[in-house]
Parts: structure tokens; sequence; C-alpha cells
């Protein structure tokens, strides 16, 4: 993702970070909430705000008064807005298409990379902390070496794959320091 973002022959004009929330909203008719798509996008309140004001600006997007909740603002993805979101799917349709092809061990090995990756960019405080496996502080990370379910997750008292690790657990609890 970050070379499509870094790299202008990819064709993507927009930061990653609004990338995420065209897609978040093109899967809504109905917008969210502002403060419900930081969540969902996993930014803070203020970044999804900054992030958003391009797209309004662009006409891609509108944001007004939720009506549920007086005190937030509900953030509409524009028809416009949805014609091109699709267009952001392209990448990442073509990766997913790639992934299928390797075999169980070349998928292993880059879940690996790819939770290690997050894992250290959470750590260096760029991009935010999600709920993931990883970071759970019921999360026992090798466990059980040497079998096909290494990880413990000390919530549920089970045993698990790397292939389970979840990036979006609603039962996660940060771990300490």
């Amino acid at each position: 993702m970050h070379l499509a973002a870094d790299d202008p022959a990819a064709g993507l004009e927009r930061t990653l970070a609004q990338q995420q929330l065209l897609l978040l909203l093109s899967q809504r008719r109905d917008g969210y909430t502002l403060s419900d798509l930081a969540g969902d996008a996993g930014m803070t309140t203020l970044t999804t705000e900054s992030s958003i004001g391009t797209l309004v600006r662009e006409g891609l997007v509108v944001m007004g008064p939720a009506a549920a909740s007086p005190s937030d603002v509900l953030v509409t993805i524009t028809e416009r807005g949805r014609a091109q979101a699709p267009h952001l799917l392209h990448w990442a349709s073509d990766l997913l298409a790639e992934l299928r092809n390797l075999d169980e061990m070349g998928q292993l090995q880059l879940l690996q990379v790819v939770t290690g990756h997050i894992r250290r960019l959470q750590q260096q405080g760029q991009i935010p902390v999600v709920k993931m496996c990883l970071t759970c502080r019921f999360f026992d990370g090798y466990a059980h070496p040497g079998t096909a379910d290494p990880h413990h997750c000390r919530l549920v008292d089970a045993a698990f794959g790397h292939q389970l690790l979840r990036l979006r657990c609603p039962e996660q609890e940060p771990a300490a320091g």
C-alpha cells in the first residue's frame, strides 16, 4: 500500500487515509458519523476530519449535522465520490488476486511480514493502534512453539495459528507498555 501511495505511476492521487475513507463511505448508503468513521478507519477524529476536508472541497464527500447525535457530524459520499471509489479498489483487487496464488507457506510468511510491519508502525506512532491480537493483553505469541497453532489467547484459553490472527477484535484490550 505504501508503494501504491508513493508511486505516481500507480495513478493514485489521494493519500492512503483518503482512499480508505472513500472506500468505507462507498460501502454505506446512509453515511457515517464522523466518530464512527474515525473508529472504523482506525484514525483519530482530528485526522479523519483533516483527510475528509480535501474530499469535501473536491465534491466527493459532504458533511452535515447528524440526526441521531446532534453533537456529531454526518459524513456522506456524493455520487461523484462513489464513482471514483471503485477505481481505488483496482490496485487492491490485483494484490488480493496474487495472494490467492501463494502456497500455504508463502501466505504464512507474508502474514508474518505484514503483521510485524503493522506492529512496528504502531510502535513508532506512524499509524494508530488498532484492535489486533499482537497488541492485546490476552495475546501470548508463540506460547506453543513448533505446533500448527503456536499462539495462545488467554481470554478464551485457546491456541490458534497465524492465519487466525485478528486485525480487529472487539474483545481486544491493549497490553501494558
